[in-house]
């Protein structure tokens, strides 16, 4: 016995061991928020103030030891995520993913964002003496420091990755990734290509309400006809690769400006919701700079220095997606014997060409051939479906056509004084498009399309797949920024943006991607109004709003063509007023009902696998409420069946469909059909992956209010499983008064910090989920009194 008792005493005292070893482990891994560090590369002492949120407030002497701080307190906090993209967009992912991240590796290597980035810095940081290329660099010092000094995130030890420094190419090369939104692009034009060969015009004007009316006459010859199985291939593998990206995805966003006379405060109030993929950590980072002659509070993405969201003591600004069509698909017709070089007026002219070895983990090292035509890279060897197709599809995009100046121009607006700096700063930017939205002190309101607009062949149509043997549909010049969409003080005292399209500035319309008009249309509705006493409690209301103004306006149509047994539920609808709340009931019927109807109008055309593509595009959004207004559209004949289907005979059977799966996935109960229980959210970490451990990195899932292009826009994919998980929406919730901008708010979906023993990793994620908001502090009085924390950073002696 007694031996016994000798061994459960030495095994306890083994496990108290081993599990006080474990705790000190993972207290070190935590971020330290107190205390003294002696760094090498700072000029002098800079102190980072921790509020109540984890937020740093930097204190300096100087502007790039601020940078400098920056850069140390955002690698402490989200080390892993700037490690994460910076491979993502390097194609280097598969060094640590294996096999599985090949095809994303390949993707962006063909992009080849590290060549853009060499060019941009062989272009632009020639100076090295510029504040902002100054800046650039302290802030790459300042993480190099933390990752010299600093405790190695528990991240990288389960995923088996050494740090490595990091440097201003890198910097470029994710700010390149930041403009890769063209997902939309590689879905949409191939699709509608399909559907223009396949059925013709009258299939596809249903769908593209902004089609040019001399579209139809575009030569087409045989040698510019695209197979459906390219096509195809080229829209699942856009889907693929964002549906697996490891970094957000930009989708859309809301944004709107108040003149003082709108409000009561009588300054200026700005309302900005960037509208981004969900994940843990989220996108946004938030840090205040103080220092001789600035105080800015800015939203920085991981390792890039200027953030694309701030306000200083005189003004600030927001950003919302332009959603032009800045990208061309290109067929070009490939010499038999060359296929690296391609036909063009008659003759064949050679192209670009060179290897990229890609390391992959447990495998051989993968060498990939990378060829360019003179419209752009040719796409075919990383979609592996077009592989073996004879002729090539070239990707001509806008961002490669000029030097990146975003790094400048986030720069310039952090010190903007007033809305002619802030013009000056937003002509800067070229790709990817950008409404930016300015408020300041004076009273001023502006906001600009800022982005390079190509002049298009009037031969061309940019949603379609352009003939690239001869020069006549190539691209013929650019708008200058004075003609790109803008408007700067209006008498109406507002300005707003939803990702809906520009009125003509004289030049015709832009072309894009324009979202469906709702939120857009419902901003207008709620603001162009009489009242001109707007508070920031106010647009808190607003930039929270549940409600969908277009959908019963859709029903209004519809449901008196239905004729149903489930009087109930079409009463329910009936009497919809749009309200997405987790006690509706309706959102719930609605969703399923409008899936029946694609289901029922448009799969017989495009197939399962376009159908499964087209469902969630911009395309399709923009343009239901037309076609269910259209009762003589073609789309609504079932061309599978040898009778002529009719809007009501369709309609009809999708609401049957749909009441049948709800009671079958919900039961014959109603109350169970609420919003709460089919409409949830979760941050997934890109290590839940990981068995047993990593669901513990991952935030949710939490049911919420909310949905498809309601202001509060908390998106899905629709499909057949009646559950509306939701993938992206508003990545903040930001409003500032320009009276008091000290006293601005904001949210972020779930905390400031990347580390999961961070207690800052998830604290704001319930005040996200019920619309509330906390502070953005700038001034030291109310720092201090919510401060949890202060670490010095010390110039060390050690060079």
């Amino acid at each position: 016995m007694k031996f016994i008792r000798r061994f459960l005493l030495f095994f306890l005292v083994l496990l108290l061991i081993f599990g006080a070893a474990i705790f000190a482990y993972l207290q070190y891994q935590k971020p330290k928020y107190s205390g003294t560090e002696k760094v090498s590369g700072l000029g002098q002492k800079a102190e980072i103030l921790y509020d109540n949120y984890g937020i740093p407030h930097i204190y300096a002497q100087n502007e790039p030891d601020a940078y400098f701080a920056l850069g140390y307190a955002h690698a402490q906090d989200r080390l892993f995520q700037m490690e994460l993209v910076r491979r993502l967009a390097d194609g280097r992912l598969s060094e640590i993913f294996g096999k599985a991240a090949l095809d994303s590796d390949k993707f962006f290597r063909t992009l080849g964002f590290r060549k853009y980035a060499e060019k941009t810095i062989e272009a632009n940081y020639a100076d090295k003496n510029a504040p902002h290329i100054k800046a650039a660099y302290a802030y790459v010092a300042g993480i190099n420091s933390f990752i010299k000094n600093g405790a190695t995130p528990i991240d990288f030890t389960l995923a088996s990755i050494t740090k490595q420094e990091f440097s201003v190419t890198d910097c470029q090369i994710i700010a390149a990734y930041m403009g890769f939104t063209f997902a939309q692009a590689f879905e949409s034009e191939p699709l509608c290509t399909m559907i223009y060969q396949k059925y013709g015009f009258n299939y596809l004007k249903d769908l593209e309400l902004d089609w040019p009316k001399n579209s139809p006459k575009i030569p087409v010859g045989e040698h510019n006809l695209v197979g459906d199985s390219t096509l195809l291939a080229m829209a699942s593998f856009s889907r693929k690769l964002e549906k697996e990206a490891l970094y957000p995805a930009f989708h859309g966003s809301n944004g709107w400006l108040l003149a003082p006379h709108k409000t009561k405060s009588k300054s200026a109030i700005l309302s900005n919701d960037t509208h981004i993929a969900f994940s843990q950590p989220s996108v946004w980072y938030e840090a205040h700079l103080s220092y001789p002659g600035q105080n800015f509070y800015g939203n920085f993405l991981a390792g890039v220095p200027s953030a694309p969201l701030g306000h200083n003591d005189n003004g600030g600004w927001g950003v919302t997606m332009f959603e032009n069509d800045d990208i061309d698909f290109y067929r070009e017709k490939c010499n038999p014997k060359n296929k690296e070089e391609y036909y063009e007026n008659c003759s064949y002219h050679g192209g670009e060409a060179y290897n990229e070895v890609i390391k992959v983990k447990d495998e051989k090292d993968v060498t990939l051939r990378v060829r360019k035509s003179k419209h752009g890279v040719i796409i075919n060897d990383i979609v592996p479906a077009l592989k073996n197709d004879t002729s090539a599809i070239a990707l001509w995009w806008t961002m490669y056509q000029f030097p990146d100046k975003s790094l400048k121009a986030f720069y310039d607006l952090a010190h903007a004084k007033n809305v002619d700096d802030a013009q000056k700063a937003v002509s800067l930017i070229h790709a990817p498009g950008l409404n930016v939205m300015w408020g300041d002190k004076l009273g001023n309101i502006g906001w600009w399309a800022a982005a390079k607009i190509p002049i298009r062949s009037k031969y061309a149509g940019s949603k379609l797949i352009i003939d690239g043997t001869s020069q006549i549909y190539d691209n013929t010049g650019w708008l200058d920024f004075s003609q790109n969409p803008q408007n700067v003080n209006p008498k109406s005292g507002i300005l707003y943006t939803a990702n809906n399209q520009p009125d003509d500035m004289g030049t015709g319309l832009v072309e894009g991607y324009y979202v469906a008009g709702d939120r857009a249309q419902r901003i207008h509705d709620q603001l162009f109004t009489n009242k001109n006493d707007w508070t920031t409690a106010d647009i808190r209301k607003l930039i929270n709003d549940n409600t969908s103004a277009t959908y019963p306006n859709w029903l209004k149509i519809i449901l008196p063509l239905i004729k149903t047994k489930n009087s109930q539920q079409l009463q329910k609808l009936t009497n919809w007023n749009g309200s997405h709340k987790l006690d509706d009931i309706e959102p719930t019927i609605f969703y399923k009902f409008l899936y029946r109807i694609y289901e029922k109008t448009l799969r017989d055309e495009l197939g399962d696998e376009a159908f499964k593509i087209f469902l969630d595009s911009q395309t399709l959004k923009r343009t239901i409420g037309n076609l269910l207004a259209n009762e003589s559209s073609v789309w609504w004949d079932n061309l599978k069946t040898k009778n002529k289907e009719t809007r009501t005979q369709i309609l009809n059977s999708a609401f049957e469909a749909a009441i049948i799966d709800l009671k079958k996935q919900l039961g014959d109960d109603m109350s169970n059909w609420a919003w709460k229980n089919v409409h949830t959210i979760k941050h997934k970490h890109p290590l839940e992956i990981a068995p047993y451990i990593g669901k513990y990195f991952s935030v949710g899932p939490f049911a919420v209010d909310g949905g498809k292009e309601v202001i509060n826009n908390l998106d899905f994919p629709l499909d057949s499983t009646g559950l509306y998980q939701v993938s992206y929406g508003p990545a903040l919730r930001r409003i500032i008064d320009f009276a008091k901008p000290n006293e601005a708010m904001s949210i972020n979906p779930t905390g400031q910090s990347g580390n999961v023993m961070s207690p800052y990793y998830k604290d704001q994620t319930q005040m996200f989920n019920l619309g509330q908001a906390r502070p953005e502090w700038t001034q030291r009085a109310d720092i201090e009194k919510n401060m949890v924390g202060k670490l010095v950073l010390e110039p060390s002696n050690i060079q």
